[in-house]
C-alpha cells in the first residue's frame, strides 16, 4: 500500500480522495483523522501532497511510481486542472558531458535533456555526475543541475560533495536531532557524505535508521563505480517525480463536494481560502454546522451576496489572470460600476482607464491613454469580456474564454483557456489562440474535461457573440 502524507488548505478533500481510492494516510493531523476517522500513523511516507506558496497550485512529490499513481488519480478525480509534470525526476543522478561552458555556467548534455551547472570550472567535453537540483515543470522553466547530488531513501538523503548534517523543517525535537546526529557520525565517519534526515525520521528507531544509511552508502559506492565505467551520458539512478496541478474554479468545486462528505463546506469554500479568507470561512462552517448540522449546502446565496458587498464597498477591484503556462498577469484595476446577484452569480461590470500607448490584443486597434475597458464578470459563466470604447465610440471587444472566474471583495481571479473571441464594430467576429489549446492538450497541460469545457465555452460564445458586448447607457456603437 502507498503511504501519502498531505498538508495544506485542500488537506480534508484530497485525503477523502485518495483514502477513497485506496492509499494510506501517515502523519495525517488530528482535525483530518477525526473527518475520516483513521488512526495515526507514523510510517514513513512515500507521496507527499501539499499546496505550493501559490495557494492554486497543488504540488505532488515522492517516489516515481508511487507518486504518478496519485498524481493520476488527482487528474482524474478533479477533472478541470492544468497538469504540469517534469519529464525528469527530481534528485536523479546522471553521468553527463560538458557540452559547453560560459564562464562559471556549464551547459550539461544527459542524453536528450540538456542542463545549466553553476559554478562550474569543467572544460567542454569532461565527464561530470550531477543531479537533479530543479526538474523544469512549466513551459520555458529550465533544468538546473547541481554536483552536490543527493542518494534518497525514505528517512534519509545521503549528500555528495556537502558533508553536513540537515534536519527538516518538520524534525524539532533537539533530543532527537541529537540521537539521529550520533547515528549519522558514526555510519558516514570519513565517507565525506553528508545527511539531511527527512520529517518521517523523527518517528525511526535509531536501528531502521542506520540500517538505511548503510544501505544507501553502499548504493552510492556502486553508483560511483559504475560512474567510471558506463558510456557517457547515462542516467545512474531515479530519484522523486514531481508535478504540479493547477487549480481552477471548477476543481476547487470538485474539492469542495469531497470535503462536503465529511465536513460542514460552505460554497466556495476552497476558492475563499485560496484568497486568504480562511478564518471568515472557518467562522461561518462552525456557526453553519452548531446552527442547524448541515454540510454548508445551499449557501452559494448567502456567499454571492458577501461578496457582492464587499465589491460595492471596495470600488476598486484587481484582475489576475493565470495562464496554462502558470505565469500570472496582473491587469490594471479598475473602479466597481455596477455589481449584482443574479441566480446566486456576482456579476460585476468595472471601468478600466487605459494608462499606455499600444495594441489591443486580437483587435489590432490601436490603444490610447484615455480609452475604456468596461469589463464584465460572471461568476458562472466561462468568459471574462473587455468591451473597449473611445471618446464615446466603440472600438470592439475582446472575449477571454476561462473557467468561471473566482471573485471576492476587492479581486477578480481566472485561470485562462487561451482561446478566445473578438468581436469588431463591423459585425466581424473572429476566434484567435486556438491554435495554443490545441498544442496544450498535445502536451497534456489541459486534458479531457478542460479541453471539452473550453471548447463548449467557445461554441457558446460563438452561437450568439453579440450576447457577451457591454454597451455602457449613453456610449454609440
Amino acid at each position: 500500500m502507498v503511504n501519502v502524507r498531505v498538508r495544506g488548505i485542500y488537506a480534508t478533500a484530497i485525503s477523502k480522495i485518495l483514502l477513497d481510492s485506496g492509499f494510506k494516510l501517515v502523519e495525517a493531523s488530528e482535525k483530518i483523522r477525526e473527518r475520516l476517522g483513521v488512526e495515526f500513523s507514523t510510517g514513513p511516507c512515500d507521496v507527499t501532497v501539499k499546496n505550493t506558496e501559490n495557494p492554486d497550485e497543488l504540488l505532488v512529490i515522492g517516489f516515481p511510481r508511487e507518486a504518478e499513481s496519485v498524481y493520476n488519480v488527482l487528474v482524474n478525480k478533479l477533472n478541470y486542472v492544468y497538469a504540469w509534470k517534469s519529464p525528469l525526476e527530481l534528485h536523479a543522478v546522471y553521468l553527463g558531458v560538458i557540452s559547453a561552458r560560459h564562464g562559471d555556467l556549464c551547459v550539461v548534455d544527459l542524453g536528450g535533456f540538456q542542463g545549466t551547472l553553476l559554478p562550474c570550472r569543467e572544460e567542454k567535453g569532461t565527464r561530470v555526475v550531477v543531479g537533479v537540483k530543479a526538474p523544469p515543470l512549466k513551459p520555458g522553466e529550465r533544468l538546473q543541475l547541481t554536483k552536490n547530488f543527493r542518494i534518497v531513501g525514505k528517512y534519509v538523503m545521503l549528500v555528495h560533495g556537502d558533508p553536513r548534517i540537515s534536519f527538516s523543517e518538520h524534525v524539532r525535537d533537539s533530543s532527537i536531532k541529537a540521537s539521529l546526529s550520533a547515528v549519522a557520525a558514526s555510519k558516514l565517519m570519513g565517507s565525506g557524505l553528508g545527511v539531511h534526515f527527512r520529517s518521517s525520521s523523527k518517528y525511526a528507531a535509531k536501528e531502521t535508521i542506520a540500517q538505511e544509511i548503510e544501505n544507501l552508502l553502499a548504493e552510492y559506492r556502486a553508483l560511483m563505480k559504475l560512474a567510471g565505467e558506463v558510456e557517457s551520458p547515462a542516467k545512474l539512478r531515479s530519484g522523486e517525480f514531481i508535478g504540479l496541478l493547477g487549480l481552477t474554479s471548477l476543481a476547487k468545486r470538485e474539492l469542495d463536494e469531497y470535503r462536503r462528505q465529511v465536513e460542514c463546506t460552505i460554497d466556495m469554500h476552497h476558492s475563499l481560502k485560496a484568497s486568504g479568507l480562511s478564518d471568515l470561512v472557518d467562522f461561518a462552517e462552525y456557526i453553519i454546522s452548531c446552527a442547524c448540522a448541515s454540510r454548508g449546502e445551499n449557501t452559494a446565496s448567502g456567499v454571492a451576496k458577501y461578496i457582492a458587498k464587499g465589491l460595492e464597498e471596495s470600488s476598486k477591484v484587481e484582475f489576475i489572470h493565470v495562464k496554462p503556462t502558470g505565469e500570472v498577469i496582473r491587469l490594471n484595476p479598475g473602479r466597481v460600476v455596477k455589481v449584482s446577484v443574479e441566480s446566486n452569480r456576482v456579476v460585476l461590470v468595472a471601468e478600466r482607464v487605459m494608462r499606455s500607448q499600444g495594441v489591443y490584443d486580437g483587435l489590432g486597434v490601436e490603444k490610447r491613454p484615455g480609452d475604456l475597458d468596461y469589463v464584465v464578470v460572471d461568476t458562472g459563466k466561462p468568459v471574462i469580456s473587455h468591451n473597449y470604447y473611445r471618446e464615446g465610440v466603440w472600438l470592439g471587444s475582446y472575449i477571454n474564454i476561462n473557467t468561471p472566474p473566482e471573485v471576492v471583495p476587492g479581486i477578480v481571479k481566472y485561470h485562462d483557456l487561451l482561446v478566445d473571441v473578438v468581436v469588431y464594430p463591423s459585425g466581424e467576429v473572429k476566434v484567435v489562440d486556438l491554435e495554443d489549446l490545441e498544442k496544450l492538450r498535445e502536451q497534456g497541460v489541459v486534458m479531457g474535461a478542460l479541453y471539452n469545457y473550453a471548447r463548449n465555452a467557445l461554441n457558446n460564445v460563438l452561437s450568439n457573440p453579440l450576447n457577451y458586448v457591454y454597451n455602457p447607457r449613453g456610449i454609440r456603437k
